[in-house]
């Protein structure tokens, strides 16, 4: 049984606002979509100057900020080699229907 809420927020209450998070926000978009230079963001610029190495790496750095990583699932899965006719399977049935009434 859960137990009752005696303390923190009210359901549906807003983070307070965070004026740095708000300028790294929009610090971020003008990097990655505003046009410095012939059309080029300034992200797209300082990608250009790197080699290639570099370029996948910096690219892969940033992938982990929006692809959440992956952990490893260890499924034991126990099957036992039962083979049920169509004929058995109608008869459970039968006797489930039977049993209900």
């Amino acid at each position: 049984m859960k137990g009752k809420k005696t303390g923190g927020r009210v359901k549906g209450t807003p983070n307070k606002d965070n004026p740095l998070k708000g300028f790294i926000r929009a610090h971020s978009e003008k990097y990655f979509t505003e046009p410095v230079e012939n059309g080029l963001t300034q992200f797209e610029l300082d990608q250009m100057s790197l080699t290639a190495d570099d370029r996948v790496s910096a690219e892969l750095r940033l992938l982990e900020f929006h692809q959440a990583k992956l952990k490893a699932v260890d499924a034991n899965i126990n099957t036992h080699n039962v083979s049920l006719t169509i004929e058995d399977k109608l008869r459970e049935l039968c006797e489930e229907e039977e049993d209900g009434e």
